[in-house]
């Protein structure tokens, strides 16, 4: 577990194309003749582990308890998602290719906030060409689509349930790349050979000051290393597609606490007070409301999907090898 770690280590600082990962050799899981790869388990990780890196800065038991959860969670998805590919990968090429581009495009825009700059730079970070990618998700897609199957007949659903999956499919799939926030930061720089974070230590006590209920905009004044600390902090109007990637998933994708931190990037550490998040905007129920019906409906037939996968777990041998 420990080479492991330190593979995420690397993978998740990712994101800057200068920071090349080298491939893990091994094997997470045999699973009915199929082989997982630790290397598919980590590049199944890492989005995920930028995000928790950045919010974790001293690393630590509480981060590394939160990456033993995740990659429990991703290994268990791809043991699911490998039973179901041994059974039905005879139908692997019958999809269309047009079908996996949008998969592909799809991930560009949630994931990467329509950047293929970052795209491209997990690619080279994880050690995959854009045709492997594209294969990875092939068999996401053929996975997904037999998990989409009628697993048996379900009531039809109820306006309640109809609100609640609009509310929730419409934060999931508006146009991330029209997120706009406003905020304040205070940025402390990291300095060359600070060996025992002073920086850091510094910007949690900035914190401390922050929630005893300090003038947010005072101490960014007096603190902050960035060209916005004579205007208190204060960033208007700024567009998502000019965030890293893990402040835009910790400013638009968390329901968050009005201010929050540290935050470790590149150059140093972030508090972050919200002031306003303007979403982009996603289609109104009206007009997707087949689509909704369609999602209560799977969400019920899942429950007879998770029932049958149940019954396949204990007929396919599975074995974990981390």
């Amino acid at each position: 577990m420990k080479s492991v770690l330190l593979f995420l280590a690397a993978i998740a600082l990712v994101l800057p194309a200068s920071q090349a990962a080298q491939p893990v050799n091994g094997i997470a899981a045999k699973v009915n003749g199929e082989i997982i790869t630790l290397n598919e388990l980590m590049i199944k990780v890492a989005p995920m582990q930028s995000v928790l890196m950045s919010q974790n800065p001293r690393r630590g038991p509480n981060y590394d308890q939160k990456i033993k959860q995740l990659m429990e969670q991703m290994l268990d998805e791809l043991v699911d998602r490998t039973i179901i590919y041994s059974m039905y990968k005879q139908n692997l090429q019958s999809l269309p290719d047009h079908a996996v581009e949008e998969e592909i495009e799809k991930i560009i825009r949630n994931v990467y906030a329509g950047d293929r700059s970052r795209f491209k730079a997990y690619l080279r970070a994880t050690n995959l060409t854009r045709a492997q990618f594209k294969e990875q998700q092939r068999k996401e897609l053929l996975v997904s689509i037999i998990r989409a199957q009628n697993f048996g007949e379900v009531l039809p659903p109820s306006e309640k349930e109809m609100s609640i999956e609009y509310n929730s499919w419409a934060k999931a799939n508006r146009d991330r790349q029209k997120d706009v926030g406003t905020y304040k930061r205070i940025y402390i720089l990291k300095t060359e050979g600070d060996v025992n974070k002073e920086r850091l230590k510094l910007t949690e006590d900035l914190m401390k000051q922050v929630k005893a209920g300090a003038d947010f905009a005072e101490l960014a004044k007096k603190h902050s290393g960035d060209s916005r600390a004579s205007r208190g902090g204060l960033w208007k109007d700024v567009p998502r597609t000019d965030l890293q990637h893990e402040f835009g998933y910790a400013i638009f994708e968390t329901e968050t606490k009005e201010v929050f931190g540290p935050l470790e990037d590149q150059y140093g550490y972030n508090i972050i007070q919200i002031i306003n998040r303007q979403l982009g905007p996603t289609k109104p129920l009206s007009q997707v409301r087949d689509l909704i019906k369609q999602r209560v409906e799977g969400q019920k037939k899942r429950l007879n999907f998770e029932k049958w996968m149940k019954k396949l777990r204990a007929r396919v041998p599975v074995e974990k090898m981390i």
